[in-house]
């Protein structure tokens, strides 16, 4: 039986980070409900008729022209040129393309603003945004030129100019890129010509970083519970200590919502292990004799909830701001048609900031920075696991047999150090990065942009330093599986799932001795990137 396409019903309000997902990652459908387009048509015909009763009334980016050119007015008989004009010198992106999900995900929550119908938008405007996303037909944007300010600018303008079918334009279209134009004909739907105010309530938005930001955070909640998996498993190589996630340790102790959420993923996870109980620990493995004393782990061990916990609450910090921010009306001037300025006996209308990005930049920046230690502290393990002196009896390198010139897995690490210290790079606050533009009228910007670039490469090299962890750990335990006694080799209920699957040939494999090890890597970080590891046990909430 074919299941029924899920439809997102765009409102102003109560969007949701899943239904991001959905429409940007999954395919779902949009729809505007009927009593939010006719107030949508309702409040356009309002700014309609202000402009043309009351010329005289400045409005920005309406009737009167952008940025430091702000008290310049437009005329009447100029404004649909004025629209065309703005937008081709928007168009000044430059780097690498943004991804179709992103560029989904920019276009669903800019038409969540539009349908707060505070923006002037038409319906016209909001219709096809629609169209182009029941088709499948995303604009070509390329990632650099916001300055995260005034709106994500050159970006939205990107997505302006398919809109409006400019001849520079590209898109994506069923699998393929092509020009604007082409596209919005393949897919029949019918360029825009846009009216007054609509070029700047097309580009006037924050809509680019909270899109990257949105997806950014759902990719790290994958991240951050891969993340208690390696270390779970780690543990279990090195027959850590499951004292330090205790209640005593964490709940009894009235510590961060954060700290207390890692130790019950690591409860769960080692729940009925055998290896990391102190029997194991006090038994022959490998050079080390019977008896030896296990005081305590090391910190990259002892203190996942301490350290991952910190990242995981400004996992939900983001999250809670992003809640706002994908549910407000960002662009500028703003509008209250249910009301008439006294003054002037127009459409009252205030001039602000909404399109601002810092409230988004200090959170993500306070994203980079966080776990950016969780991949400090995954190389942390890694690098435990391969050291002979501090991997408590496990083989030197993981090398099966350094007699037969095996090397093991010691390079992996040196990749991974390569992206924990990239990382570092990348966790530099970006929100304190201001560089003036529009001659100094717009004079602090927050540069969220270049934030949630920094947190995507961020999020793809944790990927990578997970699933060296993920890597070493398998080995280490494959290497070992018969070196304790049977009652004492049991891996924890859902550990044991972990490894198991990871072990399967058309994953890690079972060859421990030296081969080819980058298709090794890349496979371990594809299991972390693809959530397939938190399908195989009980969710970790």
């Amino acid at each position: 039986m074919k299941t029924e396409q899920k439809t997102v019903s765009v409102k102003g309000k109560g969007l949701s980070l899943e239904q991001v997902r959905a429409v940007a990652l999954e395919g779902a459908r949009v729809q505007i409900p009927d009593s939010i387009r006719r107030k949508i048509a309702k409040n356009r015909s309002q700014l309609e008729q202000q402009i043309r009763d009351f010329p005289e009334i400045a409005i920005y980016g309406t009737n009167r022209l952008h940025g430091d050119l702000k008290d310049i007015p437009v005329p009447l008989d100029a404004i649909a040129e004025y629209q065309v004009k703005y937008i081709k010198v928007h168009n000044c992106g430059t780097g690498a393309a943004l991804t179709e999900a992103e560029v989904r995900g920019i276009m669903l929550i800019r038409l969540n603003s539009f349908a707060k119908a505070m923006s002037g938008i038409s319906l016209a405007v909001c219709d096809q945004m629609v169209d182009m996303l029941n088709a499948g037909l995303s604009p070509w944007i390329l990632e650099e030129g916001s300055v995260g300010a005034s709106g994500d600018l050159v970006p939205l303008a990107m997505m302006g100019a398919t809109m409006i079918a400019l001849p520079e334009s590209k898109a994506w279209y069923k699998g393929k890129l092509m020009d604007g134009p082409k596209a919005l004909k393949a897919a029949g739907i019918e360029p825009l010509v846009l009216g007054a105010k609509e070029a700047m309530g097309i580009t006037n938005g924050s809509n680019f970083m909270a899109s990257i930001a949105a997806l950014a955070a759902l990719r790290a909640e994958n991240i951050m519970k891969n993340a208690s998996i390696c270390a779970a498993l780690s543990l279990e190589a090195i027959r850590g200590e499951k004292i330090p996630f205790d209640a005593l340790i964490n709940e009894q102790s009235d510590r961060h919502e954060g700290q207390l959420a890692i130790a019950r993923h690591l409860r769960a996870l080692l729940k009925g292990s055998k290896r990391t109980s102190l029997a194991a620990q006090r038994a022959a493995f490998g050079n080390r004799p019977a008896g030896a004393e296990r005081v305590q782990d090391r910190y990259s061990f002892r203190a996942v909830p301490q350290i991952h916990g910190a990242a995981w609450e400004a996992l939900l910090h983001l999250k809670k701001t992003l809640e706002v921010e994908i549910n407000s009306a960002t662009d500028n001037p703003l509008f209250d048609f249910a009301e008439k300025d006294k003054s002037t006996g127009g459409v009252k209308f205030a001039s602000g900031a909404n399109f601002h990005g810092q409230a988004l930049a200090t959170v993500v920046d306070y994203l980079k920075l966080a776990i950016t230690s969780v991949g400090l502290v995954s190389d942390k393990r890694a690098f435990s696991l391969l050291d002979k002196n501090l991997n408590f009896g496990l083989p030197a390198d993981l090398a099966q047999d350094t007699h037969k010139a095996d090397g093991g897995l010691m390079i992996t690490q040196y990749a991974g150090a390569a992206r924990a210290a990239e990382n570092r790079v990348l966790s530099s606050p970006a929100s304190v990065m201001s560089v003036s533009t529009a001659a100094n009228q717009e004079d602090f910007v927050s540069m969220g942009s270049l934030a949630v670039l920094h947190l995507k490469k961020i999020l793809q090299n944790l990927e990578t330093l997970l699933g060296i962890e993920l890597l070493c750990a398998t080995r280490a335990l494959q290497l070992t599986q018969d070196w304790l006694p049977s009652k004492l080799a049991k891996l924890g209920t859902e550990t044991s799932k972990i490894h198991k699957f990871a072990s399967q040939q058309e994953q890690l494999g079972t060859d421990t001795s030296d081969h080819y090890l980058r298709h090794d890597m890349e496979k371990a970080r594809e299991i972390i990137a693809s959530g397939i590891l938190l399908s195989l046990i009980k969710p970790l909430k």
